[in-house]
């Protein structure tokens, strides 16, 4: 070997780690794109826009907001999936897409778990199972006696196959070991309209679709759907205190990556959620829809990910449910 050839090679090896260090420029260094489940306006758009805003001011970077509604929300969940692993492409999500949708469809073209990265839950949105003013019963207790007295008797309404309302009432049904007639809607709107008018007796809604019947009178609150109650209907108890010991349902929110996304960004982006939860005006924007911030570390998400999709699972299984 030349000593030229040798000079030259000692040279590049001295500069390399400089070129390296180059290379890697600190995360985030161009703008990130978020996928939404869903078409703009709807929760999952409108809770993943208050985040958007939130790291565009903590992370100094343009996040574009990129909804992706169709095919149940998996066409985003999907996008991401495959996308590369740089955290630049994240997709905000609703529970469902990571926690029923496999158990309900079979196969899906993401894995719920092991596809994504976790990053940092948000919010939950309350159910509240609310009743029809002349249903008799007032309690979780006193609807259970009933049920169990005249099985198949009660009715209770549900929106879509799989929706929240729908989960809700088959994890309750299959704890207190009770037999209701299901009426199923087109959407969580006819269904209020029959609940209101009396066509049937029982529901789960979200606390911010039924706390204006609840306080008109229009609707009576029998139990939250959370493991405690819920600070927008303090005075009621939750439906695990008052006869279902152990029952929760969670419809949350949360923010994931695509697996393998390296640690170090993972972690910055948990850290920006986690302070964007504590700011006043993030925190009032929240309260006004319903929300209530979720803290989960990070290192029990997927934990956490994957008992609720172990739960769903049994559910779905038990209760034989088949997508629509």
């Amino acid at each position: 070997m030349s000593s030229s050839l040798r000079i030259a090679l000692c040279m590049l090896a001295w500069l390399a780690p400089g070129f390296g260090a180059l290379a890697q420029q600190p995360y985030p260094s161009k703008p990130i794109r978020m996928l939404v489940p869903s078409p703009p306006g709807g929760a999952t758009d409108t809770q993943g826009r208050v985040l958007q805003q939130g790291l565009v001011e903590l992370l100094g970077q343009p996040v574009v907001v990129d909804n992706r509604g169709g095919a149940n929300g998996q066409i985003a969940a999907a996008a991401v999936a495959k996308a590369p692993a740089d955290g630049y492409t994240l997709l905000f999500t609703y529970s469902g897409l990571l926690t029923t949708g496999l158990p309900l469809y079979g196969q899906l073209p993401y894995h719920p778990i092991r596809d994504f990265a976790p990053v940092a839950m948000l919010t939950h949105v309350p159910g509240v199972l609310v009743a029809h003013p002349s249903f008799p019963a007032k309690s979780v207790s006193e609807i259970i006696k009933m049920a169990k007295e005249r099985p198949g008797a009660l009715t209770h309404g549900t929106s879509s196959i799989g929706s929240s309302s729908h989960m809700n009432m088959a994890l309750f049904k299959q704890m207190a070991g009770i037999d209701m007639l299901q009426v199923s809607y087109q959407g969580d709107a006819p269904a209020l309209v029959a609940l209101l008018g009396g066509h049937v007796q029982l529901a789960f809604s979200n606390v911010v679709v039924a706390l204006p019947h609840i306080q008109s009178g229009k609707l009576r609150a029998i139990a939250v759907a959370t493991a405690k109650r819920t600070p927008s209907l303090p005075d009621t108890p939750s439906i695990a205190e008052s006869g279902l010991p152990g029952y929760e349902s969670l419809l949350f929110y949360c923010l994931m990556a695509p697996a393998k996304t390296p640690a170090s960004a993972v972690r910055k982006l948990h850290e920006a959620a986690t302070q964007i939860k504590q700011m006043p005006s993030v925190k009032q924007r929240l309260a006004a829809m319903g929300a209530v911030p979720f803290d989960t570390p990070l290192a029990d998400m997927t934990h956490y990910l994957q008992s609720e999709l172990d739960k769903w699972t049994r559910v779905v299984k038990s209760a034989g449910i088949k997508p629509e």
